[in-house]
């Protein structure tokens, strides 16, 4: 249970933070993974029917809303660390792919790999806020949102 608490401080602070710190991009990769945790709290966070021997479909769901935001996101921003954002939160769609191929995988291996990289994701996302914070204070206000090229015709 103090994982849980722990985790939510952190969650909650790196959330205060892209609010109080970050760009649009900041905000809005704060705010996808906030309804993505919202979707996992309300399929069960706390007891997961089966004890992780299933797919958790509705972690499944979350995870892949996110990834799809994350991917929009990573595409659209002018920040370097959206594409690793999403590329760690590829790694918790491999755990689901992991478990649909091997159903034998061990359910304390799945869970513990399902939530392990809720951790390195917010801690990009917090480093992402500071870097944010140093460019600003460099080098002043700079677009937070890439803008096609002249050459490129409007989508």
């Amino acid at each position: 249970m103090i994982r849980i608490l722990i985790f939510q401080v952190i969650f909650l602070t790196c959330v205060w933070y892209a609010w109080k710190a970050g760009g649009q991009p900041e905000r809005a990769a704060m705010l996808a993974q906030a309804v993505a945790y919202s979707i996992t709290l309300s399929t069960g966070y706390l007891r997961v029917a089966g004890g992780f021997t299933n797919i958790v479909e509705g972690w499944l769901i979350a995870d892949i809303l996110l990834l799809a935001a994350l991917i929009w996101l990573a595409l659209q921003a002018n920040r370097l660390w959206t594409l690793l954002l999403a590329g760690l939160h590829l790694a918790a769609i491999f755990v689901h792919l992991a478990k649909a191929t091997y159903p034998q995988f061990p359910p304390f291996g799945y869970a513990l790999f399902l939530q392990f990289w809720a951790y390195p994701m917010l801690l990009t996302t917090a480093i992402g806020i500071r870097r944010h914070q140093i460019r600003l204070r460099r080098y002043g206000p700079y677009p937070d949102w890439k803008r096609p090229r002249k050459d490129q015709p409007a989508a």
